[in-house]
């Protein structure tokens, strides 16, 4: 009997854990947030390669590559500890792009660049000026990198 809760426990673990059901979770928590599926899948794919225990140089772990703090903002209700579980993760990091949306007048491209480089970054860049939704702002981060080749990933290339 023992062996049967173990083995059942290890069967467990490798059906949350791999990067196959990373990619069910990610599509589904999209369509649960209604949060264009695609976008989602892609922000996903570029922060963890849909690695469940990926963790940065930056301390941002799981999937959607949250910082613990940046999770129990979202989530304050739940144990830090959960930001380990897939399910956990990707419904914070989900939470947090919607936010970050209605924040940022639904403009994906300073959507992303907060979630990437920080929403503080972004706002202290962007001070003060009128957010147009449908524009593309990814020129202002050209002097960014990271950020830069982040929302090129997600939305494409550009044309300028």
């Amino acid at each position: 009997m023992k062996y049967k809760v173990i083995l059942f426990w290890i069967i467990i673990t490798i059906l949350i854990y791999n990067p196959f059901s990373a990619r069910f979770f990610t599509w589904n928590i999209a369509l649960l947030h209604g949060i264009d599926t695609t976008i989602f899948y892609k922000l996903i794919n570029t922060e963890s390669s849909f690695r469940s225990l990926a963790v940065s140089h930056q301390k941002a772990i799981g999937l959607g590559q949250l910082k613990a703090s940046t999770f129990k903002y979202m989530k304050p209700n739940l144990p830090k500890i959960l930001v380990w579980f897939p399910i956990t993760n990707l419904d914070a990091s989900a939470t947090y792009l919607k936010y970050l949306k209605k924040k940022f007048n639904d403009n994906w491209s300073l959507t992303l660049a907060a979630y990437n480089w920080g929403e503080s970054n972004v706002d202290k860049r962007f001070a003060n000026k009128a957010i147009v939704s449908d524009k593309d702002y990814r020129y202002i981060f050209k002097d960014v990198p990271e950020t830069y080749e982040f929302l090129k990933k997600i939305l494409g290339d550009t044309d300028e």
